[in-house]
């Protein structure tokens, strides 16, 4: 702190200088002014002249995704790195978080006397509307994704369900005035069990990952015509009951999977070979996991990197794993363990990164 304030002296000038318009603030004193706003206050910041519009915040946590803890009306958003939460934000009524990505929530309760759904950002309070959801359809569907920013007009949104050898698709490219509804049986010998994470896509293509490790990957500008079944698993243990998520990482894929009692393995897919390749560590990586919304990251600073943090706390203390030690670790005291039984796990929570 020291260091930061004889920064703020030499940037601000001699006493008895004559005082200039806040447009001219040094960047390193409006960023500095950023680490300590709620990030909902960052959008406003940086809106106030065209100089600040550039701003981004001096400290790393202010630039590490949030956890957003949903209760009751409000959404708590809860930084990892410095284990404390930001100011409440006010939720939309009445509504559930179906998928998080590119600092947007997907949102919409999908019954009947509701089928809106609609991207919301929660940092700016913009909300974009989709054509109402066809809830009619015959099975409900689960898992949903989008492809790029809701303000890029290239997104797709996609909802997915996929159940034994029944898939059913519903989406849409943003612009368009309907949702294409797609209905299929495949011909596997195996039954294709969704894992809990949503889908993703990558290089144009939309990723589904079931609880063994096998991925339905299709064209969402023709589903029907493209959607494929890889059947090779994690492993050859398909009796393991396990978590499963899948995410993107410099044009790669990769899987985390949690058993029972809490051992993690990360794997790689090999391209070509729609084969997972297990991975020792993440190097210089944090992964993020929850329900509708996962990523990973690459840290510049000493010892931050190869954990992986989840929504699992352990009393007020958010509880992350290592991959040096191979353990659970508590943010805030020297809490470790082997495995995760006695931490508990906000359900309805996920992941969301500020896009500033």
């Amino acid at each position: 702190m020291e260091e930061e304030i004889t920064t703020i002296k030499k940037s601000y000038g001699k006493v008895g200088e004559k005082s200039s318009p806040w447009s001219r603030l040094p960047q390193e004193i409006a960023s500095l002014i950023v680490s300590y706003l709620p990030y909902k206050n960052h959008a406003t910041f940086r809106a106030t002249c065209k100089s600040w519009s550039s701003v981004t915040a001096f400290h790393v946590q202010h630039r590490s995704p949030l956890l957003l803890l949903f209760y009751e009306d409000q959404y708590y958003p809860f930084n990892p790195i410095n284990n404390t939460y930001e100011m409440p934000i006010q939720k939309p009524p009445t509504t559930k978080v179906l998928y998080s990505n590119f600092g947007w929530l997907l949102m919409g309760t999908l019954l009947d006397y509701d089928p809106s759904i609609f991207f919301f950002n929660i940092f700016t309070n913009e909300r974009l509307d989709l054509p109402d959801f066809p809830i009619d359809i015959d099975i409900p569907i689960s898992k949903f994704s989008f492809s790029s920013s809701p303000t890029s007009s290239d997104c797709f949104v996609v909802g997915v369900r996929i159940r034994d050898k029944s898939v059913h698709i519903v989406l849409m490219q943003l612009g368009e005035k309907d949702w294409t509804i797609v209905e299929m049986r495949v011909g596997i010998r195996k039954d294709f069990l969704m894992s809990e994470c949503n889908p993703i896509f990558h290089n144009g293509q939309c990723f589904c990952l079931d609880i063994y490790g096998r991925l339905a990957i299709f064209d969402p500008k023709d589903p029907e015509g493209t959607l494929r079944i890889y059947g090779k698993p994690f492993s050859r243990k398909l009796n393991i009951r396990r978590q499963a998520f899948i995410v993107e990482n410099d044009g790669e894929i990769l899987s985390a999977t949690i058993s029972e009692g809490g051992q993690i393995c990360i794997y790689k897919l090999h391209s070509s070979k729609k084969k997972w390749i297990n991975m020792a560590n993440l190097d210089h990586k944090i992964l993020y996991l929850s329900y509708v919304g996962s990523w990973i990251e690459t840290t510049k600073f000493k010892g931050m990197g190869n954990k992986i943090y989840f929504p699992k706390f352990r009393t007020d203390n958010m509880v992350f794993y290592s991959l040096d030690t191979k353990k659970y670790h508590s943010c805030g005291d020297k809490f470790w363990s082997e495995d995760m039984y006695n931490l508990s796990e906000s359900m309805y929570s996920t992941w969301i990164k500020p896009m500033f």
